[in-house]
C-alpha cells in the first residue's frame, strides 16, 4: 500500500511539473517587455507576416520615457539601414535594420509595436503595416 501512494505522489507531482512547464512555454514571448501587456499576436497582410504588439503605461509621461528606452534596446548592436521619423510627433518611427523592420508608435499612454520578420523599404512598411497601428 506504501508503494502505490509513493507512485502516486510521484506520478502528481510530474504531472504539475507538466502542467507548469506547459503553461510557462504557451506565454507569448514579448519584445516591450516595460509596460502592461494588451495586444500580442502574429498577422499576415499584404503577403508578409507582422508581429504586433500593444503594451500600455500609467501615464504619457511614463509612455514617453520607455518609449526612448524601447527604442534604444531594439536598434542596440544592430547597424540601422533606413529610419523615418514622424516630425510632427517625434514618437512614431518606421525603421529598417539589417535583418527585420518594425515601426514604433506612442499614442498617450500606449505604445504599439509593429514588426515585419525581414527587412522590407520604410516605405513599403508603412503602406502595408500602418492599418495594424491604428
Amino acid at each position: 500500500m506504501a508503494w502505490l501512494l509513493l507512485i502516486l505522489s510521484v506520478a502528481g507531482i510530474a504531472a504539475e511539473i507538466v502542467i507548469i512547464v506547459g503553461k510557462r512555454q504557451k506565454k507569448s514571448k514579448r519584445i516591450m517587455r516595460e509596460g502592461k501587456l494588451q495586444r500580442s499576436e502574429i498577422v499576415g497582410l499584404g503577403g508578409e507576416m507582422f508581429y504586433v504588439e500593444k503594451v500600455a503605461f500609467k501615464d504619457w509621461h511614463d509612455s514617453l520615457h520607455h518609449f526612448y528606452l524601447i527604442s534604444d534596446r531594439l536598434n542596440d548592436g544592430h547597424h540601422i539601414v533606413e529610419q523615418k521619423w514622424s516630425y510632427e510627433d517625434f514618437c512614431d518611427v518606421t525603421i529598417r535594420l539589417d535583418d527585420c523592420t518594425y515601426a514604433l508608435n506612442r499614442q498617450v499612454e500606449v505604445i504599439d509595436l509593429v514588426r515585419c520578420f525581414k527587412p522590407i523599404p520604410v516605405e513599403e512598411f508603412d503602406r502595408i503595416a500602418r492599418p495594424l497601428i491604428m
